[in-house]
């Protein structure tokens, strides 16, 4: 084989996994602009505040979910893949999190064009993106992104999720009535189905399944689920975004290079 058609070859190789790497590893919120004094990502999602339409409970969820779902949904689907019990996987995936996330608050570890967040939300992906279980290289977050990177992981273990919205607080709650070792089974309104919902507590490194703290064991508090959101967070255009290579142009990438490859052949016989 010629250094030519080699050098052609590597080139179509390179862009081949540069294509796939940015399309299936891309960031679901790939930008953020500040609007009112307040950072919005690129699904128009305020990530500096939790309420109102634009706030991000429960709304940062739809990112890392359905067609939006990335890294920390598949490593749910791994899960489901190696822990057919279903009480079983619940537990490992809560203990998965605990060991590779870190409680840390928002204004000591999230700074924005040189401004310190006081409050700040990551998303499931962000946060399962910043965390490395080969290297030991955990993620820094506070309850909502444990929260949101906990229910990711559940949805894509094919468990159902709602998040907790307490006072001063966000947790997770996931559908798994078989558990025997909760200290609360909690019936939500309009569910039908009875008390069968269980909490999930990821903040402290040692809080069991189902364990409710005391603070919210009155039940003064909302879940919103996030298995089947009936709304979608349509992504913003911003100047900065980042650009992403689809399928159909690795297509077309393949068809020119093949094209060439062929057409230098050809001409090689001659």
């Amino acid at each position: 084989m010629s250094c030519k058609l080699r050098l052609l070859l590597f080139s179509f190789l390179f862009l081949s996994i540069l294509a796939l790497g940015q399309t299936v590893r891309g960031s679901p919120a790939s930008s953020f602009h500040l609007q009112d004094g307040d950072w919005y990502d690129n699904f128009g999602i305020d990530r500096n505040y939790y309420g109102g339409p634009d706030g991000y409970l429960p709304s940062l969820a739809s990112e890392t979910l359905n067609e939006n779902r990335e890294l920390a949904f598949s490593i749910g689907e791994s899960f489901l893949v190696d822990y057919p019990n279903s009480n079983e996987r619940a537990v490992a995936i809560l203990k998965y999190v605990q060991q590779w996330t870190e409680y840390g608050y928002d204004s000591d570890n999230v700074v924005r064009d040189g401004v310190a967040q006081e409050e700040w939300a990551w998303n499931a992906d962000e946060m399962a993106h910043n965390f490395n279980a080969t290297i030991g290289v955990t993620a820094i977050g506070d309850c909502e992104d444990m929260a949101f990177l906990c229910g990711t992981i559940y949805v894509g273990a094919g468990l159902e999720a709602a998040i907790v919205d307490a006072t001063d607080h966000v947790a997770l709650l996931i559908w798994l009535p078989d558990f025997s070792n909760a200290d609360n089974y909690w019936d939500l309104p309009n569910d039908n189905r009875g008390a069968g919902w269980i909490w999930v507590e990821a903040t402290g490194s040692s809080n069991p399944l189902g364990w409710t703290p005391p603070d919210f064991e009155d039940g003064g508090w909302t879940a919103y689920s996030i298995g089947s959101l009936e709304f979608v967070a349509e992504p913003i255009p911003t100047q900065d975004a980042s650009p992403s290579i689809d399928i159909d142009l690795l297509v077309i990438i393949g068809v020119v290079v093949i094209s060439v490859i062929g057409a230098f052949l050809r001409a090689r016989r001659r």
